[in-house]
């Protein structure tokens, strides 16, 4: 069965990231989004090297070391943690848009071809895969449905669950993190727009149709800002499916919304805007803080976290 998108989220999130796990919580019974924004508390500890390990195909698999720091984050007089949700690195798993046209016969054809064309991303033979996806509008050829796609090694998400499971946890949203951050972004661009998240050696660009997510892609880059840029530029003109078509292009001056702030690639994706005599775009941090986040050194976990807490329905 496929992961869905749409939860009934609990008031505790986990950040999984290379080197820390981070623990986000709210006052269960705030209510406004602003109060709850002011309830956030965070907690996190460092992983010893060697916490992550490879597996087979080169997914990182949790160890014992992961289960002990989420151990330590909930030691102490704080209520017991049953159910919470989790993101992890965009590169922990893979994101991808599939076209299935219009001649697929119902639901369980359409899953198939889906599983079939994402398998093919991960070579032969295809590890066993854990899959999620939503629809993401109409396929850019006519008569078809696009999919978001994302997939990651079955074990290794087992062991991410696990490592939450030894410490009578169940997780139930797993995301990866620029998925997360949607959430924040959609409130910042009602109108729709994009999202620019560069934490680490990867860059997302998401585009947002409103409150819909329509595009979503993840790109290795090796933290080289110039690289990183050009790949922004690429998933701005996947955005209407045709790479040469201009017309189909996503406006990268148009509305949107960056983080890490001070990031490299986020800093060379700005100074084109204002070479291209574009506006600022919108800091994912700053929105935070305007909704009611109390003013702390901006952590790209931290936005996760809230970025989750804040998921929708």
């Amino acid at each position: 069965m496929p992961w869905r998108f749409r939860y009934r989220r609990p008031p505790h999130a986990f950040v999984l990231t290379r080197d820390r796990v981070v623990h986000v919580s709210v006052a269960p019974r705030a209510g406004s989004a602003r109060e709850r924004l002011g309830t956030v508390q965070v907690q996190a500890r460092d992983l010893p090297p060697g916490a992550l390990q490879p597996g087979a195909h080169g997914e990182p698999l949790a160890g014992k070391a992961v289960a002990e720091a989420v151990g330590a984050l909930l030691a102490g007089p704080r209520a017991k943690v049953a159910a919470a949700s989790l993101a992890v690195p965009d590169d922990f798993l893979r994101i991808a848009s599939v076209d299935v046209d219009g001649d697929a016969r119902g639901a369980r054809e359409a899953e198939e071809i889906v599983r079939w064309k994402v398998g093919r991303l991960f070579g032969e033979p295809v590890p066993a895969l854990r899959l999620s996806w939503q629809p993401a509008g109409d396929a850019p050829a006519g008569g078809g449905r696009r999919y978001l796609v994302l997939a990651a090694v079955e074990p290794a998400v087992a062991s991410w669950e696990a490592a939450f499971a030894a410490r009578g946890i169940r997780i139930g949203a797993l995301e990866p993190a620029s998925l997360a951050v949607t959430s924040i972004a959609r409130d910042a661009l009602p109108g729709g727009g994009f999202l620019v998240w560069a934490d680490g050696t990867s860059v997302s660009t998401a585009f947002l149709s409103g409150r819909d997510l329509r595009f979503l892609r993840t790109t290795e880059t090796g933290g080289d800002p110039e690289q990183a840029l050009q790949e922004i530029r690429l998933a701005a003109s996947f955005v209407g499916g045709d790479a040469e078509d201009a017309a189909s292009r996503l406006d990268l001056h148009g509305p949107a919304v960056v983080a890490p702030w001070n990031a490299p690639a986020v800093e060379r994706f700005r100074a084109f805007r204002r070479d291209g005599g574009g506006p600022e775009p919108l800091s994912l941090w700053s929105t935070l803080e305007s909704r009611g986040l109390g003013r702390r050194q901006e952590d790209p976990a931290v936005a996760v976290g809230v970025g989750l807490l804040a998921g929708e329905e």
